[in-house]
């Protein structure tokens, strides 16, 4: 029967739209989830009752990236029979797997349509919970709806001074929270130049939150000081693109409790701000500038988030998990960011041990210990990967290549203690073949990106990616240090100390002075850890 007749008949049979369910494979349940609807010309449609075309200007709904249009169903939704046949895609978010088939008008025979949604992964059942640290300019109505469809279960909403929502701020878990989905609505702290730091599990918002911090003092030190003043966590934002001016600073200091390393930019790719601060920027991107910061001893936790603002961007998108002992909530889920047993990712799922201890652990080797380390790890991954790979100190130590569907890779490896060093284990594409056929990645919303992006929704393109935080291996009590790194850091902050008396603004001639003092301190630091590296 030619396509057009068949639709007719579907319409005569039916008198009413298709009608489509997603279910849990397992148990039958209906599920929300993102959908995608394409015909064989590649046009693409809504559901009935979604805008047909998505405003350059929206924020909450429906969402759209590298040219592709998705959207959110909560229930049952419906398909113009007119429009058949249909391709569909459903995306539920990293642990589903995503079912793709065709809607046709003999399928829809009878008016409904069944599209079953199976588990290839279940990482709760260990204990890991999945959390985006930055979402903005969604109301937790909304937060609630698309985190049920992404399957994430901690999001926190961020209060800034460009936001509108500060009322919104409880300084407990959101009342739109339901189940294993919290919501809790925070702070995003910023200064344009200094830098901008996630604020984690406020009870009293942290001052000035309207305007934008005008002036360089005072510095964010003194805001990580309120922050943990009330059980707070601090995490520096969007790390890879914006390092700023105080980052160094802080992490000397020992303020930070993590760096969002993968947020706004590919960690791969190089800081695409400040560049007259950030020091030798071409052989340094994101992922580099952290792994100086734990070759200085510094132990810093990885962390993920979006920085949604429009529907061009999913939330949890960019993700991190971390492993909660004991029953879930949103301050378990905290504890255990402050333990810093984490990964990030955009779609791999990855374990790493060493000894047996999970990454955030500090193993304290007996003295004169000469055996090797025991390193296990795997990810595993719906989205292809070029490699596993395990470091010691930001040097590669072991790689193998996945294979299979869903992609699977693992590693054993014995790895000489000679030295006290940290060991995390990362899941990557390659970024060159990329950026060799032209893709921008430090530019917005860009049409045709990545084989991430063509599934979800972030700021700039990213590749494939998932890293653990470090388990920290300390022999014979000898710290972690690296001098080329904490004199790169010794560096840094002359650049930033410079920019200070030229470019910064102050209230007064005493409040560049106090902030030019304090950045003397940590840059005091730095040279100490370059000595002692030096000693050994």
């Amino acid at each position: 029967m030619p396509v057009g007749v068949a639709i007719e008949a579907a319409r005569a049979q039916s008198g009413a739209p298709v009608r489509c369910r997603i279910t849990e494979e397992a148990t039958g349940r209906e599920t929300a989830a993102r959908v995608r609807l394409v015909n064989a010309r590649g046009e693409q449609f809504a559901p009935v009752g979604h805008p047909a075309a998505l405003s350059e200007t929206a924020q909450e709904g429906d969402v759209r990236f590298q040219n592709r249009r998705f959207s959110y169903v909560t229930g049952p939704f419906e398909i113009d029979p007119r429009l058949l046949p249909l391709r569909y895609q459903v995306i539920k978010g990293f642990e589903y797997t995503i079912a793709e088939g065709e809607i046709t008008a003999e399928s829809a025979r009878g008016g409904a349509v069944n599209i079953p949604l199976s588990r290839w992964t279940s990482p709760a059942r260990d204990g890991w919970y999945s959390g985006d640290v930055h979402i903005h300019h969604i109301s937790p109505r909304t937060c609630a709806m698309e985190m049920e469809a992404e399957d994430l279960n901690i999001a926190n909403l961020l209060t800034s001074d460009f936001t509108i929502d500060q009322a919104e701020f409880e300084g407990r878990v959101n009342g739109n929270s339901r189940g294993k989905r919290l919501i809790y609505v925070n702070q995003e702290f910023r200064n344009h130049q200094l830098g901008h730091m996630c604020l984690l599990n406020l009870k009293r918002l942290v001052q000035p939150v309207k305007e934008v911090q005008p002036y360089h003092w005072p510095l964010h030190l003194d805001v990580c000081d309120k922050t943990h003043a009330q059980g707070g966590y601090v995490a520096w934002a969007h790390f890879p693109s914006w390092p700023g001016v105080e980052s160094p600073l802080d992490v000397a200091m020992e303020k930070l409790d993590g760096l969002e390393i993968l947020s706004v930019l590919d960690p791969l790719d190089f800081p695409v701000f400040l560049k007259e601060v950030v020091n030798e920027q071409q052989p340094n991107d994101g992922l580099h500038l952290w792994y100086r910061f734990l070759n200085c001893g510094f132990q810093l936790t990885a962390l993920a988030g979006t920085d949604k603002m429009t529907n061009y961007v999913t939330v949890g998108a960019n993700r991190v998990y971390a492993q909660l002992r004991g029953a879930f909530s949103y301050q378990a889920w905290i504890d255990a960011l402050k333990a810093g047993n984490t990964f990030v990712s955009n779609s791999p799922m990855l374990k790493l041990t060493v000894d047996g201890k999970p990454p955030g652990t500090t193993i304290r080797a007996s003295p004169r210990r000469n055996k090797a380390i025991s390193i296990h790890a795997t990810a595993q991954s719906q989205l292809r990967f070029d490699r596993l790979e395990i470091l010691a100190n930001g040097v590669v130590i072991g790689e193998v290549t996945p294979s299979g569907r869903p992609y699977r890779a693992e590693i054993h490896l014995e790895h000489p203690l000679t030295r006290s060093c940290w060991i995390a284990a990362r899941a990557r594409e390659d970024i060159g073949p990329h950026r060799a056929r032209g893709v921008e990645f430090a530019k917005i919303h860009v049409e045709n990106g990545t084989m991430h992006g063509d599934l979800y929704g972030t700021r700039r393109p990213e590749t494939v990616f998932a890293h653990t935080s470090p388990v920290y291996v300390i022999r014979d009590s000898e710290p972690i240090r690296s001098k080329e790194d904490a004199e790169y850091y010794v560096r840094y902050l002359d650049r930033s100390i410079r920019w200070l008396e030229t470019q910064a603004k102050f209230a007064s001639r005493q409040d560049r002075i106090s902030s030019i003092e304090a950045f003397k301190v940590g840059r005091g630091i730095y040279e100490k850890r370059a000595r002692e590296a030096r000693v050994r």
